[in-house]
């Protein structure tokens, strides 16, 4: 596999990738094939062929990269590739060279994938936002050209550079964050949203970088939730520590009884009771933990219909399966619970924020706005009336009901502070 790397003008770019399938005789050649182009955040490259990992159009300048993504088929001879990217001012970004894919004389290539990539974070690219084209010519000829749209990083959401809590060396944060399932919809933007909760558990709640535990997309298994929380955890977090979970990513109520259950990323839902978490065994393994306190923040729904989508998650499903999902609650007030949704609805996406709307706003009340009586600290019932309230508004105003919630009731709890005012 070819993994050049090289820097021009300052720009960290990852040339031409290449990965092919076996070798086949050349007298039992298919016709060649060259599938659409798709830009990506990510490529698999575990197997022997390459797999793009959360294809999309929409790129912000906190992204690590844009990857132009093509598969080739039932190539033989010489063939030449080559990748030119046009900015949002109509300049060329960058042209790469031709990049040879050759096949043994007599034999062609099955499957070929190759992919160019620039990076983004930190880099020019960034300071460019707009309609960007990127173009794939195969032997001097324009086979293809895909545009995407490069945003600004949502500044509302930033945290200064030079702020950060006093870190808490007991407490400790678990953060699931699925996008890209693999035989599921998307969650749009589940991964973005993990990676900056991460940086707001340890920046604004005050847990140790090496304390926060982060399983992003194939990570996110079945096995290896319950392992951190039934092993890990119990062995490495004393009684008196504050744990902080997130999670987003599909949720769906059981068949048979309409429990509502986690969807891991490895959970096949026409079998969910064996290969979902139940979210009340959930609540009770966090509830067995025996630590002083567990925040959780579920953006995710129980519906029967994809998180941020509108796909049924089950084939030929029906959205009558929102009328039975039952509602559950933590074992104890040590745990306490704030949901993306009211039981029923679907937990949605806010594509102007590039964000899921429940994450965008509980970010930015802890953060600070959430601080209704402007004491400095932001606490748990204030953090809920914020987003409640803003949700709530937010959902109507694109035509949508979604109104997050909160278990135990406020009631039953004792009010504690979150974090402390982040200042601009």
């Amino acid at each position: 596999m070819d993994n050049l790397k090289l820097t021009v003008a300052g720009l960290s770019i990852m040339l031409l990738l290449l990965a092919c399938t076996a070798q086949q005789p050349i007298a039992k050649r298919p016709p060649s094939k060259i599938q659409k182009m798709v830009l990506a955040k990510a490529v698999d490259e575990s197997g022997t062929i390459g797999v793009a990992r959360g294809q999309t159009d929409r790129f912000n300048t906190d992204d690590e990269q844009v990857v132009a993504f093509v598969t080739l088929e039932n190539m033989a001879g010489t063939h030449n590739l080559r990748w030119e990217w046009v900015d949002a001012t109509g300049k060329v970004y960058l042209a790469t060279r031709n990049y040879s894919l050759k096949a043994s004389q007599g034999k062609f290539l099955p499957t070929v994938t190759a992919w160019h990539r620039i990076s983004l974070k930190n880099e020019a690219a960034a300071d460019i936002p707009g309609r960007w084209v990127v173009k794939l010519f195969v032997d001097d000829e324009l086979i293809e050209s895909q545009s995407f749209v490069l945003s600004a990083a949502n500044i509302a959401l930033k945290l200064p550079p030079d702020k950060a809590a006093k870190p808490n060396a007991k407490d400790w944060g678990l953060i699931i964050g699925i996008e890209n399932y693999n035989r599921l919809p998307n969650v749009d933007y589940a991964r973005k949203d993990a990676l900056i909760v991460r940086d707001y558990f340890n920046r604004v709640l005050g847990v140790p970088k090496e304390n926060i535990i982060s399983l992003i997309d194939m990570d996110a298994t079945k096995a290896r939730i319950e392992g951190y929380l039934k092993k890990y955890i119990p062995n490495n977090v004393a009684p008196d520590a504050k744990l902080y979970v997130y999670f987003a990513g599909h949720g769906m109520p059981g068949i048979k009884k309409g429990e509502p259950y986690l969807v891991p990323f490895d959970a096949d839902t026409r079998f969910i009771e064996q290969t979902g978490y139940k979210l009340v065994t959930f609540y009770q393994d966090l509830h067995q933990l025996k630590v002083k306190r567990v925040y959780v923040f579920l953006d995710s729904c129980f519906s029967g219909v994809a998180s941020r989508a509108a796909e049924m998650l089950i084939k030929g499903a029906r959205p009558v399966l929102v009328h039975h999902v039952k509602e559950v609650s933590p074992a104890s007030s040590s745990v306490i619970s704030l949901n993306a949704t009211s039981t029923g609805q679907i937990s949605n996406a806010y594509p102007e924020k590039e964000h899921g709307l429940f994450t965008y706003y509980l970010l930015r009340g802890m953060k600070g706005e959430a601080d209704a009586n402007h004491d400095g600290w932001t606490s748990m019932k204030e953090i809920y009336a914020y987003v409640r309230d803003r949700v709530r508004r937010a959902s109507r105003r694109m035509q949508l009901e979604q109104t997050p919630s909160i278990v135990p009731p406020s009631d039953q709890w004792k009010d504690v502070a979150l974090g402390r005012r982040v200042e601009k």
